[in-house]
């Protein structure tokens, strides 16, 4: 009993130094684990900032692709640039139907760009109109087409003079200058039943009501055709020959010379004697793309037409005419200058007569050589 009892006793002293190795050996275990969890997150952490940096990268990249063009400006300033040309453009109602800017003191003709082509248009002069406290303002339409307008519509606005800017502001819907001009025209619409005949000028009248003549400094409007026809036996009498046009020399306004090539037209503009004969200065005014190289005028020239109211009868009108015709001396004069496309073009032609017997031109015009200006587009690849 004594042996069993001294080998039961040193139990309890070892009990808790095998749960001391037992426990540091869990607590290694641990560490080792924790280490290693923590070593693994800061390789996901490393990892996912790299991504974040190389995602941040491309995002930046793609905004600059986006937001900057060739020329440095940042996609605000190409929107703003784009509306601003769109405002431009809107402001000329449309491409077919352009806007013609028209002024008293403006020298010369304009061009009148419409859907049914290109006419020409001058201010002949603005009056008071008492009846209705308004103004009138003369206008004279020029048609070089074989086409008879019946009936259109001219739309658009008057005002003061555009405001002077510095050298270095420009003239566009963008200056503050030309916005606050804009906002002071005033609106108009009149529509025209005259007929505007082919081939030739026709004045008409249009009533503007404006308070003041200051009010007109400025009229631009686009022409709205409502109503056209075509003129069978001027197209079919202009396509295949020349016509001889009648030109008055003291005329003021511009005659029509038809030819295969269409019809352009002529302004005397001056004449003077000279050793050999009378030169007359004049201007012929080109509608179409091409131009004239060489051309020349010839017809007959002689004194002024006789006036039917001259003469007392019929008979005696009928004898003037025959022996006026007679008397006509035939000429023919080439243009050393060229006619360039859509333009009024000097020119100087020498008759072979006295100044005083130059009163009358019976004429065509001669055309000889024409080219087209060059191609501006893209050249072909390779």
């Amino acid at each position: 009993m004594r042996a069993f009892f001294f080998h039961a006793r040193p139990v309890p002293l070892l009990l808790p130094v095998l749960l001391a190795f037992a426990l540091s050996a869990c607590d290694d275990d641990l560490q080792q684990r924790v280490d290693r969890l923590e070593a693994e997150l800061r390789g996901v952490r490393s990892d996912t900032r790299d991504s974040v940096d190389a995602l941040k990268n491309r995002v930046i990249a793609a905004e600059t692709k986006v937001g900057v063009s060739d020329s440095g400006k940042t996609l605000d300033e190409r929107i703003s640039l784009l509306e601003g040309s769109f405002g431009e453009v809107l402001s000329m109602k449309s491409r077919d139907n352009e806007m013609v800017y028209l002024r008293a003191n403006l020298q010369g003709h304009a061009p009148l760009l419409t859907d049914h082509g290109t006419f020409l248009v001058r201010m002949e002069g603005i009056d008071l109109n008492l009846a209705t406290g308004g103004y009138t303002v003369h206008l004279n339409v020029g048609n070089p087409q074989a086409i008879e307008i019946q009936q259109f519509t001219l739309r658009g606005d008057h005002g003061g003079g555009t405001p002077e800017l510095p050298e270095d502001e420009d003239y566009n819907l963008r200056n503050e200058k030309i916005k606050a001009w804009q906002e002071t025209l005033k609106p108009f619409e009149y529509r025209v039943t005259k007929a505007i005949e082919p081939f030739s000028w026709t004045p008409f009248d249009i009533e503007i009501a404006a308070d003041t003549r200051e009010e007109l400094e400025m009229i631009r409007f686009s022409m709205i055709i409502e109503n056209a026809q075509l003129n069978r036996r001027m197209a079919e009498g202009s396509g295949g020959s020349n016509q001889f046009a009648h030109i008055q020399i003291d005329s003021k306004s511009a005659s029509v010379l038809k030819t295969e090539y269409g019809a352009f037209l002529v302004a005397i503009k001056s004449i003077e004697e000279s050793e050999v004969g009378t030169r007359v200065h004049l201007e012929i005014g080109n509608p179409y793309g091409f131009t004239l190289n060489q051309c020349r005028l010839l017809g007959d020239y002689g004194d002024a037409l006789p006036l039917r109211a001259d003469s007392a009868t019929e008979e005696e009108y009928t004898e003037k005419m025959q022996a006026w015709s007679a008397s006509l001396m035939p000429f023919e004069s080439m243009i050393s200058s060229k006619i360039s496309h859509f333009r009024w073009n000097k020119a100087t032609i020498l008759i072979p007569g006295p100044i005083e017997k130059v009163k009358f031109l019976r004429c065509q015009l001669r055309i000889e050589d024409v080219t087209l200006p060059a191609a501006t587009g893209p050249k072909p690849a390779g």
